[in-house]
């Protein structure tokens, strides 16, 4: 059983990112955004195509750096990459050439802790069920299997805060909802941070306790809903269906219903 631990408290205090093209021309991505994220929170991005959720994601998780403002995570500042944020992409990103096994085992060796923890890859393992397919190279696994994976070698180093890039974008609906319901399952069980991008309305208000509706380019916050409704939630509930509602209203999207 996993020790459930507290998760990590975001503050981002206006930051602001812009891009500059070939030609020398400014393209800007994210303009003053502030938010503070508290521990154990579950938080949706959301915003149009392009308007700057991921990118202001990337800077979370350290991977770019703001023009302006700054970033905390528990009161630390967020400079670099580190191993308390973790992060699942769209594609799972796995090591082609290592099995599930080898790419969920592949944080505590970058850690050098692998001597002491490696009887944790089998846990883990089984956690996102793959349990029998620990030899298994990735192209050998279907799409939301290897979505799993990615999620195990992000959870084996007990992260504060997962970053969590469209995770089921390219996964066919049925997957999608049970990973979906795997997340949850995990995220309660971990008590971590958990922030994540999506262009799907019906995603956000069954996983979020927060979701942060984001303006066109550059992204800024339009409007937070705060969702406290009980898991497992019923997607088809009226409650759910009136915020998705409100949020597509948001971002003037009123014809998707």
């Amino acid at each position: 059983m996993v020790e459930k631990m507290i998760g990590g408290h975001i503050k981002i205090d206006c930051v602001s990112k812009k891009f500059t093209n070939l030609l020398g021309e400014e393209n800007p991505a994210v303009n003053q955004v502030s938010l503070d994220i508290k521990p154990g929170e579950f938080v949706c991005l959301m915003g149009p195509s392009g308007c700057g959720k991921t990118t202001l994601l990337r800077i979370i998780a350290g991977l770019l750096r703001p023009d302006e403002g700054e970033l905390f995570l528990d009161d630390k500042p967020i400079n670099g990459p580190g191993c308390e944020r973790g992060l699942v992409f769209q594609n799972p990103e796995l090591f082609q050439w290592m099995n599930v096994e080898q790419n969920v085992a592949f944080g505590l060796k970058a850690r050098k802790v692998y001597a002491q923890q490696k009887e944790e890859v089998q846990k883990y393992i089984d956690m996102v069920g793959l349990n029998g397919f620990e030899k298994a190279l990735p192209h050998h696994l279907s799409g939301g299997m290897q979505q799993r994976a990615a999620f195990a070698r992000a959870l084996i180093n007990r992260p504060k805060v997962l970053l969590l890039d469209e995770p089921f974008g390219a996964l066919d609906a049925f997957t999608r909802v049970a990973l979906q319901e795997r997340l949850i399952d995990l995220w309660k069980t971990f008590g971590y941070t958990a922030v994540m991008v999506t262009h799907d309305a019906e995603e956000a208000v069954a996983l979020a306790t927060q979701i942060i509706v984001m303006s066109d380019r550059p992204a800024t916050v339009e409007e937070i809903f705060c969702n406290d409704l009980a898991y497992p939630r019923d997607r088809d509930s009226s409650e759910l269906i009136g915020m998705k509602k409100d949020i597509l209203n948001v971002l003037h999207l009123k014809n998707e219903l």
